[in-house]
């Protein structure tokens, strides 16, 4: 019966993971959500910016919200022989109703369009303890974007406009991009709002509008991170009942 119920644990545990997606070999846990959106040319690598975006998903109508942050920048070598290359830790923190908070922090290689490919990743997911780090083995293959980079954006030619959010201004100006399917999107964008220089997007599947932004921005999780393998075992081991 014990074996049983360590057996049904860890089944619940992954369960619990599933909607941050499949846990298997080259496939780690990602949001469930649709990925923000990006414009590359105004994105920025500020170190402690954030934004805070209130995001409806169209395909079943719900609303979430997304905070991202730019946090410590680390120069990374991909192989013995090739050059370090600045990567930055990125956080999203999803707060999607009546689901638990979830907090990820990405290390993503800095690029001119973006965040590239994440090569680590730190999860931590709301009535859990520990943070899960999940390495390059997890990470790699994955097909689920950290952001979505899929637009070609154009500058519509109606010049720039002044935008006042609360007691704030700044200068913005509007673009629009089509899709290689064919969908379309367009997009109020300000270099005065780091890290994603977004004001407004609308995609045929989601629409991101600013709630906040600033500067002073730290990582949320505590605690230290562990490998998957611990992390269930320490789970397992704390959820058996007394006898």
């Amino acid at each position: 019966m014990k074996y049983f119920y360590h057996a049904l644990l860890a089944g619940i545990i992954l369960v619990s993971l599933s909607y941050t997606g499949a846990v298997h070999a080259g496939e780690p846990p990602m949001p469930s959500h649709a990925p923000p959106i990006i414009v590359g040319d105004v994105f920025q690598f500020i170190e402690g910016s954030w934004a805070e975006y209130e995001i409806l998903d169209k395909t079943d109508d719900s609303t979430y919200i997304l905070r991202m942050s730019i946090l410590g920048q680390e120069h990374v070598r991909r192989t013995w022989f090739s050059r370090r290359r600045p990567y930055r830790w990125l956080e999203i923190d999803v707060r999607i109703p009546d689901d638990p908070r979830v907090v990820i922090n990405y290390l993503a290689r800095e690029t001119s369009d973006g965040p590239g490919d994440p090569r680590e990743m730190i999860l931590q997911i709301e009535g859990f303890d520990d943070p899960l780090r999940l390495g390059r083995r997890w990470l790699r293959g994955s097909d689920d974007p950290i952001v979505d980079a899929e637009y070609e954006w154009t500058r519509q030619d109606v010049g720039e406009e002044v935008i006042t959010h609360g007691d704030r201004s700044f200068t913005a100006w509007r673009v629009q991009s089509e899709a290689e399917d064919g969908t379309t999107a367009e997009a109020v964008v300000s270099e005065e709002l780091p890290p994603f220089g977004l004001y407004f997007v609308e995609t045929n599947d989601q629409r991101m509008s600013l709630r906040d932004w600033g500067m002073g921005a730290q990582s949320t999780i505590t605690g230290q991170p562990i490998g998957l393998t611990r992390w269930i075992a320490r789970q397992i081991r704390q959820g058996v009942p007394e006898e």
